[in-house]
């Protein structure tokens, strides 16, 4: 009987630590490489909501960042729509918070391993579509 019982407390455990431990990373996180008329960019989605870009060897982006002078830090948001997500890049002043600029876009999931992004660029509105500037992204982290 005893040993039924901790049989019994053994598998109980073990189903209590799995459930809480089933938490799945959005198949969006990771770092994804791009070309664009022969230029290759990174972009690294974290899975604490910092945004990296990469272009050229420069980096901006994520938890510090130095960005004409202010130290500053960019985070992204994803809402999930029918059949993409909106994105939004949000850089904030470490001092203060303050948000210094968004970058609005959309992306949607060819694969776990392949996004299509496409951008509002210098401060145009979100994109409705992937017809223009939009840029397939493949994960290589």
């Amino acid at each position: 009987m005893k040993l039924l019982k901790r049989i019994s407390i053994l598998f109980l455990s073990f189903i209590l630590f799995s459930a809480f431990s089933l938490v799945e990373t959005p198949a969006y996180v990771g770092k994804w490489r791009g070309e664009d008329k022969g230029d290759i960019g990174y972009v690294t989605l974290t899975e604490d909501g910092y945004a990296l870009f990469e272009f050229d060897g420069q980096l901006m982006g994520g938890k510090s960042y130095t960005m004409d002078g202010v130290e500053a830090s960019m985070l992204y948001e994803v809402e999930k729509k029918e059949n993409y997500y909106n994105i939004d890049f949000i850089i904030k002043k470490i001092e203060d918070k303050e948000t210094l600029g968004t970058l609005q876009g959309i992306f949607k999931m060819n694969s776990e391993s392949q996004m299509v992004l496409a951008l509002g660029f210098d401060g145009s509105a979100r994109p409705t579509n992937f017809e223009t500037d939009q840029i397939t992204l493949n994960k290589i982290d």
